[in-house]
């Protein structure tokens, strides 16, 4: 009973976007307002005059499970989408468009994905689409972009299961989630090959394909799993199953799911004390650190970005690719004027990353024509500030590199691969 006044919420919401930035464009120019549903305040960004708009439309988790997660994501978004209207627009056959934002709260629901989708490309014409936060919500949007032939780009959907179903128009955006403990068990492998594993994880496809794969991968490199479970992803009461890691003799513990259960996990560790934790996407917000205060240090967990791992053109000249997009400390610097937005996360960044790369497939097709953009997609091979994009021929993501990151002394660390790394891991965890 709750989502209907939540949609009647979002939808006041991207109807006052679209209006005043007609206004804006009508008038010759002035101040684009993107107004979030949750912060009271909007956030501005001047938009050059004279330009017509390229819209683009999504949902966007900013109340329910995802919050956290999705609040971070948002405000990447906007922050790639200011640098791109200030930073010379979108060019197409010498016409220069901005980049309109046309958003939703979907609540962290999946049934509201396709009222919302429906409507956003129906009633407000949407030319192009970001996918929902989240692997299970990006699923539920994917068919509506196939069936209305729209790109869709997918900033927090890593599932590999999403590029099995034989769509045209969905790319990643960031690493498929197959990939995101291969770092933590390499790092076991070489230095603590006799520990024994213990994998929780959530039941959602994400936190199933991350887990599920990466105890395979363990196994191939010679490590023991001793104890493999599932739950919930609302799941309130983890301390059963921990025990029963426990009893299994499991050295260290891999899963997780999103921000919520991560944090639970730890919370109700017990009198267990894991030798080794690694957790998918809570570990990387700052809340973890502040909500479980001395806990969190020596949590391990996969990244997509790091702001201390540095991309740039001179990087990009080095690998023999095209650059586009701001520097790491440009998005940096427009992600901090907007209101409440705290430190860009890794959810920032590789949401901020598909607007970028959006933008640059759009110029280098000099079209806004669907099929035009595709092929420009899957030949696209290019570095932003979030590192390389490229696609395989499924659209799931192929350039893209991650790192291990470890909450140390109040700060968190990259601690893996060697090549990134800012620091190295500190072994075991102790609680404290």
């Amino acid at each position: 009973m709750q989502a209907k006044p939540r949609r009647l919420a979002t939808r006041t919401t991207a109807i006052i976007v679209i209006v005043i930035v007609a206004i804006v464009i009508v008038s010759g120019g002035g101040t684009y307002y993107y107004i979030n549903y949750v912060a009271p305040k909007p956030v501005s960004c001047t938009l050059p005059s004279g330009r017509d708009a390229i819209t683009v439309g999504f949902t966007i988790s900013l109340t329910g499970t995802y919050n956290v997660e999705g609040t971070k994501s948002l405000a990447g978004i906007l922050a790639a989408a200011c640098w791109i209207n200030n930073n010379g627009g979108v060019t197409v056959n010498g016409k220069t468009y901005n980049i309109v934002l046309d958003y939703h709260d979907d609540a962290s629901s999946s049934s509201n994905i396709s009222p919302l989708y429906t409507s956003i490309i129906t009633q407000d014409h949407a030319q192009f689409l970001l996918a929902p936060y989240s692997s299970g919500l990006t699923g539920a949007a994917a068919p509506l972009a196939e069936q209305n032939n729209l790109i869709m780009l997918s900033h927090g959907g890593s599932s590999d299961s999403i590029w099995t179903k034989g769509y045209k128009n969905v790319f990643g955006v960031l690493s498929p989630a197959s990939t995101y403990f291969n770092d933590a068990i390499d790092w076991l492998k070489a230095n603590y090959p006799n520990d024994k594993l213990a994998f929780l994880h959530a039941d959602d496809s994400f936190s199933t394909t991350a887990s599920a794969l990466a105890s395979k991968y363990a196994v191939q490199q010679g490590l023991r799993v001793v104890y493999n479970a599932s739950y919930p992803a609302t799941v309130q009461d983890l301390s059963t199953q921990l025990a029963a890691a426990q009893v299994a003799g499991a050295d260290d513990l891999l899963g997780g799911g999103h921000y919520d259960d991560g944090v639970k996990i730890v919370q109700q560790l017990g009198g267990w004390k894991p030798k080794y934790i690694s957790l998918l996407v809570a570990v990387t917000e700052p809340q973890f650190k502040q909500q479980l205060g001395g806990a969190a240090n020596l949590v391990t967990g996969p990244s997509q970005w790091e702001t201390i791992v540095t991309y740039s053109p001179a990087t990009a000249q080095t690998a023999g690719i095209s650059w586009y997009g701001p520097t790491e400390s440009q998005f940096v610097d427009y992600y901090s004027k907007q209101a409440n937005a705290g430190s860009p996360t890794y959810h920032s960044g590789e949401a901020g990353a598909a607007i970028i790369v959006l933008a640059d497939a759009i110029q280098k097709a000099n079209s806004l024509d669907t099929t035009a953009v595709r092929q420009t997609l899957y030949g696209l091979h290019v570095m932003t500030f979030f590192g390389e994009f490229q696609v395989d021929g499924t659209g799931k993501q192929s350039g893209h590199s991650m790192v291990l990151v470890q909450w140390q002394n109040g700060g968190l660390a990259v601690v893996a691969p060697v090549t990134v790394a800012s620091g190295t891991v500190k072994y075991p965890y102790t609680g404290s």
